[in-house]
């Protein structure tokens, strides 16, 4: 699925350091949030950021002040 989002170019260019990385930024926040709400595991996090490693999953919210959601379970 393709979503296109229109953003004026005076926000455009506080939103991101380079125009051609806004789309990622606007990916990794939608997937972030997602994940934040329980909507998403943190394996599909991964998968829909590219990430194999899960060592790099697991740093990739917290270096967003995002805390990654562990049951007891995961613990285990």
């Amino acid at each position: 699925m393709v979503i296109t989002i229109e953003v004026p170019e005076e926000f455009a260019e506080r939103l991101g350091t380079e125009p051609s990385q806004l789309p990622r930024q606007a990916l990794e926040a939608w997937v972030l949030e997602a994940h934040r709400q329980g909507k998403l595991s943190e394996a599909e996090v991964g998968r829909l950021l590219g990430i194999d490693s899960r060592f790099q999953i697991e740093r990739f919210p917290k270096g967003r002040g995002v805390e990654l959601a562990y049951t007891r379970e995961d613990l285990e």
